[in-house]
């Protein structure tokens, strides 16, 4: 059909652009000055890392097929066939005591309008510890009864969007508005692309929680052609009542999943609920982790480690690999670095809600 045929030949134009230029730089003798003067940057000693990575899987998995190493099947959608890979991974996230968050929230008087932390604090000073102290308020009665109806009720997004207008993105009560979903609502997020400037999206990880495990799907890209099924799946699983949990999605994941819909002519306005962990985790370990990158927090907070990981930037190259040669092995690193990252931003969300690292 003309669809197909346009895909097709997008497709092909996008193959013969891979090669064209690499988006990171490779800093030499690992120099911590250099990576200074670069937006994107891989060690030298990780890229020779990974370039010997490569070599092993095209050497390892010689001869194997798609299905034989990832196990996966075939996923129809109304723009054609996709490929899928799921698995599970124990997580252990409890349901949080909405009380106690309304309590919290209740707590804080500069969510009532007209008041900042200096009044916050004469007020208490006063006797007014809560907002609902704060409702027979000459001056501030009015908008306390207006900001506890909210708080106290049903509309989840009501909420969010009244802590988020008075407090910072990173502030742990923004986070802690997260509560109010039930776990069944929450879709982990995150992608693997050929690289910036709305480049292709060859691997879609998205997971959710359902009786104790996470259950994870993979959308992977078999062909360039594959990523218009692939984004039908996924936009078929971003229903208005998800709420999206990523790690630096809300300046990359989901804008640029909406770019590529654009691309093909689909424009697509994701308003979900957004809870970007990397706000929180800045605000809560900034001052005593190396970095805030996930690979970081996994060792320091969730005790994990990654062996044989590559560099995100060099994925286009592993994928130029299998492009190249049909050898699916290169494949096999990308796939189980997405896997890693969801299933860390999954439990990172679990360390965060339940508050059991000081």
């Amino acid at each position: 059909m003309e669809s197909g045929h346009v895909y097709s030949a997008i497709s092909h134009e996008w193959r013969s652009r891979i090669e064209e230029s690499h988006d990171y730089a490779i800093i030499r003798n690992d120099s911590e000055f250099r990576t200074g003067f670069h937006d994107s940057f891989v060690y030298e000693s990780r890229y020779a890392q990974a370039e010997s990575h490569l070599h092993t899987v095209l050497s390892a998995f010689k001869g194997c097929t798609l299905d034989e190493i990832f196990h996966g099947h075939e996923c129809e959608t109304y723009d054609g066939t996709c490929y899928c890979i799921q698995s599970r991974e124990p997580v252990d996230l409890k349901e949080s005591s909405k009380n106690a968050i309304r309590s919290a929230l209740l707590s804080d008087l500069t969510l009532v309008y007209g008041i900042g932390r200096r009044k916050e604090r004469e007020l208490k000073n006063r006797g007014y510890s809560t907002i609902t102290d704060l409702a027979g308020h000459r001056r501030f009665g009015r908008a306390a009864r207006e900001t506890l109806a909210i708080i106290t009720g049903n509309d989840v997004p009501a909420i969010e969007q009244l802590v988020s207008r008075w407090l910072a993105p990173s502030h742990h009560f923004s986070f802690l508005t997260a509560g109010f979903y039930h776990r069944r609502d929450l879709l982990f997020i995150d992608l693997e692309t050929l690289g910036l400037f709305s480049r292709p999206i060859i691997l879609f990880g998205l997971a959710e929680i359902r009786s104790g495990e996470l259950h994870i799907a993979q959308y992977l890209l078999r062909d360039i052609s594959e990523e218009v099924p692939a984004l039908s799946a996924v936009f078929d699983q971003l229903a208005e009542d998800r709420v999206i949990v990523s790690y630096n999605g809300k300046a990359f994941d989901i804008p640029y999943l909406a770019g590529r819909s654009a691309f093909y002519g689909r424009p697509a306005a994701i308003g979900n609920p957004h809870y970007d962990l990397l706000h929180f985790a800045r605000k809560r370990w900034k001052d005593r982790m190396p970095d805030c990158r996930l690979v970081t927090l996994e060792q320091h907070l969730l005790g994990t480690g990654r062996d044989d990981d590559i560099p995100g930037a060099m994925v286009p190259e592993f994928y130029e690999a299998f492009m190249t040669t049909g050898n699916p092995g290169p494949l096999v690193p990308i796939v189980t670095h997405n896997r890693q990252d969801l299933v860390s931003l999954a439990r990172l969300f679990c360390l965060l809600q339940g508050g059991d690292v000081s």
